[in-house]
């Protein structure tokens, strides 16, 4: 979990501040504990200052408000429908600091320097005084039984990508939002189903105990209380080659994909859920930031990298090549080998062969000198012994070509 942290904290740039207390905690903030705090941001133009007000809670927009920046720079803006009002064109190394009244409050941020390559967002919150009443009714709906219902998965979850030796380690963390007032137990179980390959599956610290890796996939039991449900875990992929293509289904709807991918040297994503990427540099190190719209539950999320650093091939293949060649070398040596004591014994065959049939025409010869044998069976003896010897010496012949 340390190692995630310290990658998504270089890119404060994509991130929130609601990101970095869901991952610090996993419950909802109170919008108080953010009140005044400067978060930069590459959504919005270097220079660019937006404030917004609310009362409460986040959906509880202030409009039509005046709002002042004071510091190095003094200037005032109302803010819109949105609950923001926004300050533009300002010097970057500037330091200032937002201030609003409401309903007698006064509301301060914390004094901050306009970065020079992102801007910034920040959120000034006013106590409302009915928020005790309608905080001691969520906590009664909160405690009341389950019913059927659906969970999504919010806008702060994200998928991070980071080298390792031998593979990708790949960080899943997912807001899983119950937007109902009451539990709520999903018709469908939510279960993340591991891609294939993945490898060393674990929770992260903060993660929800209603999560468990069983097996290839990640079980999240329900009822899931109101609000927010975190669940992270991280798994590697291996690869030996320069692409790698991760899939990855969801099991509930997704508000927006967020990708956050470690780039070293000509690396690439390539994805049809990923609309907009973009490089970005942060400690001397690039990061591939990414985001895409909204995805149905049962899709599947394709992240498909090339340009991969890895070893050359090249060595493998010249020894598995080599190898191969030797064992070819070997099989022929074990077959002649073999050819060649068969011809031997074969020859050696011929050969006692030969003397024997000598020997017998040698023995009509003398029988005949000495008038021991008929003619005519001499005849048809001496006949077949010379044919049986023509065989042999052929044979003889066709081993020694050989």
């Amino acid at each position: 979990m340390r190692r995630l942290l310290a990658a998504i904290s270089l890119v404060l740039l994509l991130l929130s501040g609601l990101t970095a207390q869901v991952m610090a905690g996993g419950q909802m903030p109170d919008p108080q504990q953010m009140s005044g705090v400067p978060l930069p941001t590459g959504d919005i133009p270097a220079g660019t200052v937006t404030v917004r007000v609310v009362r409460g809670a986040l959906s509880n927009l202030v409009t039509s408000h005046p709002v002042e920046l004071t510091g190095d720079v003094s200037a005032s803006a109302t803010t819109n429908d949105a609950g923001r009002a926004e300050f533009k064109g300002l010097k970057p190394g500037s330091r200032v600091k937002a201030v609003t009244v409401v309903d007698g409050q006064r509301l301060e941020s914390q004094e901050f320097t306009l970065p020079p390559q992102a801007g910034i967002r920040l959120m000034l919150v006013a106590t409302d005084p009915g928020a005790p009443a309608r905080a001691e009714e969520d906590r009664r709906l909160a405690d009341a039984p389950a019913r059927n219902g659906i969970v999504v998965l919010g806008e702060q979850s994200r998928f991070v990508f980071e080298l390792a030796d031998g593979g990708m380690t790949v960080f899943n963390i997912y807001q899983i939002l119950n937007t109902a007032q009451t539990p709520v137990e999903p018709a469908v179980p939510v279960v993340f189903h591991l891609p294939a390959g993945a490898a060393g599956t674990a929770l992260l610290e903060g993660s929800s105990p209603r999560a468990a890796v069983t097996g290839d996939r990640v079980n999240v039991s329900g009822p899931f209380a109101p609000g927010m449900t975190l669940v992270q875990f991280a798994y590697t992929m291996p690869y030996a080659g320069g692409s790698l293509t991760i899939t990855q289904p969801l099991p509930a709807a997704m508000a927006r994909v967020s990708v956050v991918a470690q780039k070293v040297g000509g690396l690439t994503l390539a994805s049809p859920q990923v609309a907009q990427q973009r490089d970005m540099s942060a400690d001397g190190q690039t990061y591939i930031m990414g985001q895409g719209p909204p995805v149905a539950a049962g899709s599947d999320l394709t992240f498909a990298f090339s340009g991969l650093p890895h070893p050359a091939t090249w060595p493998r293949n010249l020894a598995v090549s080599i190898a191969s060649l030797i064992l070819l070398i070997g099989a022929y040596a074990a077959v002649r080998g073999r050819h060649a004591r068969g011809a031997t014994i074969e020859r050696q065959r011929l050969e006692a062969e030969r003397e024997r049939l000598f020997g017998q025409l040698t023995a009509l010869e003398d029988s005949h000198q000495a008038g021991a044998v008929d003619p005519q069976a001499y005849a048809a003896r001496r006949r077949d012994l010379i044919v049986a010897l023509e065989r042999v010496y052929a044979a003889l012949d066709e081993a020694v070509a050989a």
